[in-house]
């Protein structure tokens, strides 16, 4: 009876950090709101990746941006707007080259994106593999001006 008890208890412990192990590497890498400023900016901590910090920085506000316009934000705290600036299915597909244009290197996206390097820092990392990391950038989004901008475009009404 206590060799069978011991067994069970070891098999459970094995499975238990088994589980823990490998869990951790599906880990959902949503965008959250940490608050809302007076003029309607949003200030988020969004996911990207890269071989380096500046290149997952560059990825994580375009996610920010782009979860904005067509997801909105549902995690974390509940200040943010969580219906998306777009509501029209399929826009991306629709858009295509207004988006391309915008979200490219040299696009507009930058003009209603800012990192928050100079205040707050965030310490998350998640190491992909040995050349790639997922860093945890804390961005404010300029949700108002964006929307002005799109609406001046014709992307909504």
């Amino acid at each position: 009876m206590k060799k069978l008890l011991l067994t069970a208890l070891i098999f459970a412990v094995a499975t238990i950090g088994y589980a823990k192990k490998t869990s951790s590497t599906y880990v959902a890498y949503e965008t959250e709101c940490l608050g809302v400023a007076l003029d309607g900016s949003q200030t988020l901590v969004a996911w990207g990746g890269g071989k380096t910090r500046l290149d997952a920085k560059e990825q994580a506000m375009k996610t920010a941006l782009n979860d904005v316009i067509f997801k909105g934000i549902r995690s974390g705290n509940d200040l943010c707007d969580t219906k998306p600036l777009v509501f029209a299915p399929n826009a991306r597909e629709k858009y295509e080259d207004f988006f391309n244009r915008f979200f490219s290197e040299d696009g507009d996206y930058k003009k209603f994106v800012t990192d928050d390097e100079g205040g707050r820092r965030l310490n998350r990392t998640k190491e992909l593999s040995k050349l790639q990391k997922k860093f945890g950038i804390v961005v404010t989004v300029y949700r108002p001006q964006l929307k002005e901008y799109l609406k001046s475009n014709g992307i909504i009404k």
